[in-house]
């Protein structure tokens, strides 16, 4: 594919079949790519990356999700929503071919959308750095904060997401934009000095604006949803939805890795057909937003060799 110098771009709402409008951004013309954004974003934080994988011949869409960007807040918000948004916007547009990525918790809306639709209006899928399933037990660990998190550091952080946010933002603006290894003891320590020493080493590797941007405090509705949204994504098992995909399939993984580790690449690659993995080297979580262009080569690639 060609690079071209300009794209078209657009922005606009969609009626969802339950009348709620959603945001949604149209950029660029060619081969239709639906990014699925993540936790705590919208379609606006993902523009950059758009409108760069937009000049490679690719019609880039990505909606609000549900009180996200410019989408309303509704009380049948969550992940499985997201995903009938997500089909029902490819039918409005009329699109049944799509190459759908979905990053973080959008893997997991993506995921859900496998389970509720199989691959309809799929033509390839790309999973970006997100387990099948979050939390970890005994047997399983591969899930967030590189096999750390189990169900009574999740039954706390829905609880500091109603008490003690900034705790929770905190640690997780910490774990996702440092590079870390499974190795790490993590002890979710919650004091006001680990945030302290985490805006020194912020400050200290120039990410302080990162640190600020994920550490800022969302308003009370989005702070909501916010939490709807972590429960309603980490505590699922999509790991049986895999065997649904019957499209070619790529799996973008960091490493060392913030969040997730690379391994799970390997894992979810051994029960998806026609799977490849592409691992993005001393990447964290953020994988997308540092080496952009290592990324939308991988995507351009990915879809010129499937």
């Amino acid at each position: 594919m060609e690079m071209v110098q300009k794209t078209r771009q657009a922005r606009g709402f969609f009626t969802a079949s339950d009348g709620v409008e959603i945001s949604y951004t149209d950029v660029g013309e060619g081969v239709p790519f639906l990014w699925i954004h993540g936790w705590g974003g919208d379609a606006e934080t993902q523009r950059p990356i758009l409108e760069l994988l937009s000049r490679f011949g690719f019609r880039c869409l990505c909606y609000d999700q549900r009180c996200c960007g410019r989408s309303a807040f509704t009380d049948n918000l969550g992940v499985p929503q997201s995903a009938r948004d997500a089909l029902e916007l490819l039918e409005q547009l009329e699109i049944d071919d799509a190459v759908v990525l979905g990053y973080s918790m959008g893997a997991a809306v993506l995921f859900s959308y496998l389970e509720q639709f199989g691959t309809a209006r799929i033509s390839r899928l790309i999973v970006g750095d997100m387990s099948p399933k979050p939390i970890n037990d005994e047997e399983w660990k591969l899930g967030i904060y590189q096999g750390w998190y189990t169900q009574t550091q999740f039954e706390r952080d829905l609880y500091n997401m109603d008490h003690h946010y900034e705790a929770f933002s905190a640690f997780f603006a910490e774990q996702t934009m440092f590079p870390h290894t499974p190795d790490e003891r993590r002890d979710f320590d919650e004091s006001g000095e680990f945030a302290l020493r985490a805006r020194e080493r912020a400050r200290a590797a120039g990410k302080e604006e990162l640190f600020h941007r994920l550490m800022a405090p969302p308003p009370e509705q989005n702070r909501r949803a916010n939490r709807i949204y972590w429960e309603s994504c980490d505590s699922r098992d999509y790991r049986p939805c895999l065997a649904r995909i019957d499209v070619p399939t790529a799996l973008f993984f960091a490493n060392p890795g913030s969040l997730y580790r690379p391994e799970t690449a390997s894992w979810m690659a051994a029960r998806i057909p026609n799977a490849t993995i592409r691992i993005f080297d001393g990447c964290t979580h953020l994988a997308s937003g540092e080496k952009p262009l290592e990324f939308v080569s991988a995507i351009v690639d990915f879809v010129e060799k499937t």
